[in-house]
């Protein structure tokens, strides 16, 4: 490495003529001092790696050749999560992004690496960083635009001959009906991103009934996505009217249509996704919510008819009208309590009088006459039924001893030869006993 040793302007030439000599220290430090002074900030530095030399404290160290001269340069353990290692190798043209710094010992003048491009990737990256930092302001949350739930109309800007359109395809078709309007255009390569604009521009001007616009294409090396990385591309995308989803690359890829764009998606099958819902799903929720829709119409209902007929029952009770039919009903029931009361009390008087009539007609001469008259034929036909000679009326008969006028009970009161009477029914016969049996 060449040096050109420059002196602070207070080191005065008369100084250095007057000074026989300079120790080592001094010069070191006058070299520290001009690289701290005049390189004091981060810069980019081109050139070519050499001596690439991974150290087992972490470190990586290497040189950046042009020609025959180099500066050694190294990549701290602590940067190594921001730069791709694996792609470093030697011979590899390269733009570097770090500080200068002149060692206190040695005098050497070395390079710490931030970040380490390819030379092509590099100029870029740098394009791209600058364009990010400019227009960072349109890139703000608060500026994206939601997008519709239920989009029946897309614009899709990209190519026909790219795997990117038919994945897109597949998951939209198998998710929702929809009205899908393409345009065809170049994703890549010189002149790629003026058709990407122009699509938007017709879009916006001839289809402004979309209700949005989905960029897309595959993934690819950072010149193939260079065109998504523009400043035409940023503000064509900011100016539309329609909301945009760019699905650029893959996951990994990051462009500035996706910075710029209402919604960003990793991958054309995620823009997909994320776009238009899932019908299975749907109609499953519409079911979900449908049951409950159902729930809380009936709660509802239930809750309204239980209202309802609680103030039916108050406006019955402050009703006026049904007030004075429930008094005339009062009235009612007075009355007929008092009717019956009357005809209670009358039927009781009735029934007094008709017993004390039945107690006078019982207490009249003539019935006490009448019942006595009954009461001795009652006596007589009892004592007629008792008479002995009813028993003889029916074909019994009476045995005396004659002349005694014993009743003979047995036949051992009698023996032949004793007279005995005997009365008949009608008459009396007498006889004499000419032979007794037992």
């Amino acid at each position: 490495m060449s040096l050109e040793f420059l002196f602070p302007s207070h080191l005065k030439e008369k100084s250095l003529e007057e000074k026989f000599y300079y120790s080592v220290r001094e010069i070191i430090q006058q070299i520290k001092r001009l690289v701290d002074n005049n390189f004091s900030s981060f810069i980019w530095i081109e050139g070519e790696i050499s001596n690439l030399s991974p150290k087992q404290n972490g470190h990586i160290y290497l040189s950046l050749v042009e020609g025959e001269v180099y500066l050694r340069a190294i990549i701290f353990r602590e940067q190594k999560e921001s730069i791709n290692v694996n792609l470093l190798k030697n011979g590899l043209k390269v733009l570097a992004y770090g500080r200068l710094y002149g060692a206190n010992k040695s005098g050497e003048v070395f390079f710490s690496i931030r970040k380490i491009e390819a030379k092509g990737l590099g100029l870029l990256y740098l394009k791209k960083e600058f364009l990010r930092q400019k227009y960072q302001h349109l890139f703000a949350p608060e500026l994206k635009r939601k997008l519709p739930y239920f989009p029946k109309k897309v614009g899709v800007i990209t190519s026909l001959f790219g795997a990117a359109l038919q994945d897109f395809l597949k998951i939209a078709k198998e998710r929702w009906v929809f009205h899908l309007l393409i345009y065809p255009v170049k994703v890549q390569g010189e002149g790629a991103f003026l058709e990407i604009v122009q699509a938007i521009e017709d879009f916006n001007c001839h289809f402004s009934d979309l209700d949005l616009i989905v960029i897309t294409r595959g993934g690819g090396s950072m010149e193939d996505l260079a065109p998504f990385n523009t400043e035409e591309i940023i503000l064509a995308i900011r100016n539309s009217k329609i909301p945009i989803v760019s699905a650029v690359g893959h996951e990994i890829d990051i462009t500035l249509s996706d910075l710029a764009a209402d919604k960003r998606c990793a991958t054309p099958t995620a823009a997909a996704q994320e776009i238009f819902p899932n019908k299975k799903d749907f109609l499953q929720n519409l079911k979900v919510l449908r049951k409950k829709l159902d729930e809380n119409l009936q709660f509802k209902l239930t809750f309204l008819e239980n209202r309802l007929q609680n103030l039916q029952i108050r406006l019955k009770e402050k009703n006026p009208f049904l007030l004075l039919i429930e008094k005339e009903k009062f009235l009612k029931d007075l009355k007929f309590r008092l009717y019956e009361k009357i005809r209670s009390l009358l039927r009781k008087r009735e029934e007094e009088i008709i017993e004390f009539k039945t107690k006078l007609e019982k207490r009249h001469p003539e019935r006490l006459i009448e019942l006595k008259e009954e009461k001795l034929r009652g006596l007589k036909k009892l004592l007629f039924s008792l008479s002995p000679y009813k028993v003889l009326e029916r074909g019994y008969s009476i045995v005396k001893t004659y002349p005694e006028g014993e009743v003979v009970r047995e036949v051992k009161e009698l023996y032949p030869g004793k007279a005995i009477e005997i009365t008949l029914f009608k008459g009396k016969v007498y006889a004499t006993i000419w032979k007794v049996e037992e």
